[in-house]
Parts: structure tokens; sequence; C-alpha cells
């Protein structure tokens, strides 16, 4: 059964690996859509981005464990389809992390700026 899943986890340990890698590394790990942020920006961006690459990483490694527990008793060609499909969904919950690190920088700074 692993034979077949564990390409399920190269992007949850990526994912992992990049938040615990990016605390070690100097430089913007966070890039705004918006281009370069203020340095205190820049900052809470970089923090929440590499705690959310460490959260969801290990999120997506224990659904792919359940889904991978779940069929193991359907045939191998089901199996791989419900893989890709995990994957697939996988990368796109990497990518759509900017949402929220952008969510929280409005809602952060903002009420800071509200507030003086």
């Amino acid at each position: 059964m692993f034979y077949i899943w564990w390409p399920a986890y190269i992007v949850p340990g990526l994912m992992v690996l990049a938040g615990f890698a990016g605390q070690l590394l100097p430089g913007r790990k966070y890039r705004s859509p918006q281009g370069p942020l203020a340095p205190e920006r820049q900052k809470f961006a970089d923090g929440l981005f590499l705690k959310l690459l460490r959260q969801f990483g290990v999120v997506f490694a224990a659904l792919s464990f359940m889904i991978m527990r779940s069929v193991r008793l359907v045939a191998s060609s089901s199996q791989q389809i419900l893989l890709y499909i995990a994957v697939i969904l996988q990368i796109i919950g990497a990518v759509a992390l900017i949402l929220p690190v952008e969510r929280n920088l409005k809602a952060y700074f903002d009420d800071q700026e509200d507030e003086t």
C-alpha cells in the first residue's frame, strides 16, 4: 500500500522542511503579490508563513495517511486515481497559503493603524 502512496508525502514533507529551514535561512520568506513590504510587515508575514507551512504540512500528511488507510482494500488503479487527486489538492492548498497570510496582514496592521 505504501508503495502506491509514498508520493502523497512529498509535498507535506517539503512544506514542513521549508517551514523549519526557513527560520535558519536569511532573507525574505514570504513574497507579497503586492510587492515589497515594510520591514515590520515582512517580519510578521515571514513568521506567519513559516508557521502555516509547518502546520499545513503536518495536516496534509495526516490526511494522506487517513485516506491511505481508508482505501487500503480498494484496487490499486483506484488508489492511484485517489493519490493523484490528493497530491493535486495538496499543491493547490500549498499555493493557497497566500490568502491567509494576506488576510492576517491586512487585519493585524489595519487594526494597529486604527488605534493610532
